[in-house]
C-alpha cells in the first residue's frame, strides 16, 4: 500500500473517531458499543473543541493526494469534506445549538432509548450504559439551556413535544423496562432526569418561546452549498427551475388523478382514496399480513428479477409496551437502519400494535387506518422489503467506509445527509417499479400518484423556504393546496423541512437521477442491458449521492 493511501486511512480513522465522539447517540445506533456510556459535550468548551477538531481535520484534508487514491477513497475524501464543511456551518452559524432546541431534546430522550433499540445485548451488558447516560442528562439538558439563545416558535414546540415524549418513557417506560426485562433503576438519578426534562420543557415553553425569533431558513447560498456538501450536485445547479419542474409535477399528478377518480366509481380523488382503507386484514390476521405480504414481495422480485434481495431476515413485531407511551411524540421510526456493527441475527421492524382493550368500532377504526395498502407501501416496499432492507443490506458491503454507515438513522436525522438521495431516492424508485409489476391494485396503484404528488410537493417546499421564497405558514399552506395534507400533517412537515434543509428535495431528486442513470445505461448497453444486473451495481455503492454514483458508473461504462 502507498504512502498516501496508509496516510488517508489513517485519516478516515480520525473523522471516524471525530463523527462518532461528537454524536455518541448515532453510534450507539451504528452498533459501536463503545460509545453507549456517553453524551455529546455541547458546553461552550466543547463546542469550541469540536470546532478546532473540524477546522484540523480539513486542513490535514487537504495535503492528501488524490491521484493515489482509489476511487472509493475518492468518494469517501469527497464525502467527509462536505459533511465536514456542513458540520462547520451548522456550529458556526447557530443553527444547530443556539437556535435549535431540538438539537437538545432529540438526543437526550433518545440517549436511553437507543440502548433499548439498537443494542441487542444482553440487558446486564448494557446496565452501566444506562446508568452513565442516565447520570449525564441533567447536566446535558442544563448546558442546553445555557447555549440556546433563541429559537423559532415551531421548534421550540417541537422540542416541548419531545420532552414530553421523554417523560412518558422516563415515568412509564422505564419501570416497564425494569419489571418485565430486570433493567436496575437508581430512582435519585431516575427523579433527576425526570426533572431535568421537566425545567428544561418550562424553560422552553415559559422563556426561550418569548425571545426574539429565529429564521426558519437556511438562506439561498447555505442551501446551495448544501446540495453539493451533501448531495454532490454541480453548483450550476439550478435550484428554482428545479422548484418549477417539481411544482409542475405536483400539478400533473393532480390533474391526472382527477380525471381519474371516476375509474372507481368516485366522484372525487377523497372518494376514491378513502377506498383504499375497505381493503384491510382482519384482527385475527393483522400482524401476520406483515409477514406474508413481505414474502409475496420478495416472490414477485424473484419473478421480475428486479435486483438480488439481501439474505438479511426480518421479522415484524408490535411495538414494545415500554415505548408506547413516548412513541407518538418521537422521531421513533418503525424501521430504522439495521447497526452497521453487532447487527442482530434477525431484525425486527416494530408496527402499531392492534389495541386489545378497544371497542369493535375503534379495533375495526384502527384496521382501516392500517389497511394494506399501507402495510405494502409503507412497511413491505418501502421500507422492510425491497427498498430501504435491501439497500441497506448492499451497504455494509459497500467499498466506501463512509456509503456502509451514511443512511444510519440518528435521534433527529439521517447520520449523515450524504447517504439521503441513495435511501430515500431507492426506497421510493424501487417501491414504485415493484408495484407496477402487480404487486398493487389498481386503486393502489391509483393511490401512488398521491404518493409521488406528496414527493414532488416536498422538493418545492425545500427549495422554496430556505430560499427565502416561502414563510413557515406558506409552506404549510402549499402542503395543504397541493398536496392534500390535513393542517396537522402539513405544519409537521414544513417544520421538518425547516429543521433540516436539503432533507426534502433528495427523494425527488434521487428518483429522477436513478432513472436518467438507468436510461442512460440501458441505451449504452442495448440489448445486453440487465435491469437486475443494473440495480445490483448502483446498490453495491452504498449511501452514496445518486448524482456521484452516476458520474461513477458512467466513467467506468
Amino acid at each position: 500500500m502507498m504512502q498516501s493511501e496508509t496516510n488517508f486511512n489513517r485519516w478516515m480513522d480520525d473523522f471516524f473517531l471525530h463523527l462518532f465522539s461528537q454524536r455518541p447517540v448515532d453510534a450507539t445506533f451504528a452498533g459501536l458499543h463503545g460509545y453507549n456510556g456517553q453524551l455529546s459535550d455541547v458546553s461552550r468548551e466543547g463546542q469550541e473543541s469540536t470546532l478546532g477538531e473540524i477546522t484540523y481535520l480539513l486542513k490535514s484534508l487537504a495535503t492528501v493526494d488524490t491521484t493515489r487514491l482509489d476511487r472509493f477513497q475518492r468518494i469517501d475524501r469527497d464525502l467527509a469534506e462536505g459533511f465536514l464543511r456542513m458540520q462547520q456551518w451548522e456550529r458556526e452559524s447557530g443553527y444547530l445549538y443556539r437556535y435549535n432546541p431540538v438539537t437538545y431534546t432529540s438526543e437526550a430522550a433518545f440517549a436511553l432509548i437507543s440502548l433499548f433499540v439498537a443494542d441487542t445485548r444482553p440487558m446486564a451488558d448494557k446496565q452501566a450504559d444506562f446508568d452513565a447516560r442516565l447520570k449525564a442528562l441533567p447536566e446535558f439538558l442544563e448546558q442546553g439551556r445555557l447555549q440556546l439563545e433563541r429559537a423559532p416558535v415551531a421548534w421550540t414546540e417541537r422540542a416541548v413535544r419531545e420532552c414530553t415524549g421523554a417523560l412518558e418513557f422516563l415515568r412509564s417506560g422505564i419501570p416497564l423496562l425494569s419489571e418485565t426485562e430486570g433493567l436496575l433503576v437508581d430512582t435519585s438519578d431516575l427523579a433527576s432526569a425526570v426533572a431535568a426534562f421537566e425545567q428544561f420543557s418550562r424553560f422552553l415553553s415559559e422563556e426561550l418561546v418569548g425571545k426574539p425569533d429565529a429564521p426558519y431558513q437556511a438562506g439561498e447560498t447555505v442551501f446551495r452549498n448544501i446540495l453539493g456538501w451533501a448531495h454532490a450536485i454541480d453548483s450550476g445547479f439550478d435550484v428554482h427551475a428545479y422548484a418549477e419542474h417539481a411544482d409542475a409535477i405536483v400539478r400533473e399528478c393532480t390533474r391526472e388523478l382527477e380525471s381519474r377518480a371516476g375509474e372507481f366509481g368516485a366522484s372525487s380523488v377523497a372518494d376514491a382514496l378513502a377506498q383504499l382503507a375497505d381493503d384491510h386484514p382482519s384482527a385475527d390476521t393483522y400482524l401476520s399480513s406483515y409477514g406474508r405480504l413481505w414474502e409475496e414481495s420478495r416472490l414477485l422480485n424473484e419473478r421480475e428479477q428486479l435486483v438480488t434481495w439481501t439474505d438479511y431476515p426480518i421479522e415484524y413485531i408490535p411495538i414494545p409496551t415500554w415505548a408506547r407511551g413516548a412513541q407518538p411524540y418521537l422521531y421513533y421510526l418503525f424501521y430504522r437502519c439495521p447497526p452497521r456493527w453487532n447487527r442482530p441475527a434477525t431484525y425486527r421492524y416494530q408496527i402499531s400494535p392492534l389495541p386489545e382493550a378497544l371497542s369493535a368500532d375503534k379495533r375495526e377504526a384502527f384496521l382501516r387506518a392500517n389497511n394494506t395498502f399501507v402495510i405494502k407501501t409503507n412497511h413491505v416496499l418501502h421500507h422492510g422489503g425491497i427498498g430501504h432492507h435491501v439497500q441497506n443490506g448492499n451497504a455494509v458491503q459497500a467499498a466506501s467506509r463512509i456509503a456502509q454507515i451514511a443512511a444510519n438513522d440518528g435521534p433527529a436525522r439521517l447520520t449523515m445527509l450524504c447517504g439521503g438521495t441513495l435511501c430515500e431516492g431507492w426506497a421510493c424508485y424501487i417501491s414504485s417499479l415493484a408495484g407496477s409489476k402487480g404487486f398493487l391494485t389498481p386503486l393502489e396503484s391509483y393511490a401512488e400518484i398521491s404518493s409521488h404528488r406528496r414527493m414532488a410537493a416536498r422538493a418545492v417546499v425545500d427549495i422554496k423556504l430556505h430560499c427565502g421564497l416561502f414563510t413557515l405558514e406558506e409552506a404549510a399552506a402549499y402542503y395543504r393546496e397541493h398536496a392534500m395534507m390535513s393542517s396537522e400533517a402539513a405544519h409537521g412537515e414544513a417544520v421538518k423541512n425547516s429543521l433540516f434543509p436539503g432533507g426534502a428535495m433528495m427523494y425527488l431528486y434521487g428518483v429522477e437521477g436513478i432513472e436518467r442513470l438507468r436510461d442512460t445505461v440501458a441505451e449504452q448497453q442495448g440489448d445486453a442491458f440487465s435491469l437486475k444486473r443494473f440495480h445490483d451495481e448502483f446498490l453495491s455503492y452504498g449511501t452514496v449521492p445518486v448524482a456521484r454514483i452516476a458520474r461513477e458508473m458512467l466513467d467506468q461504462s
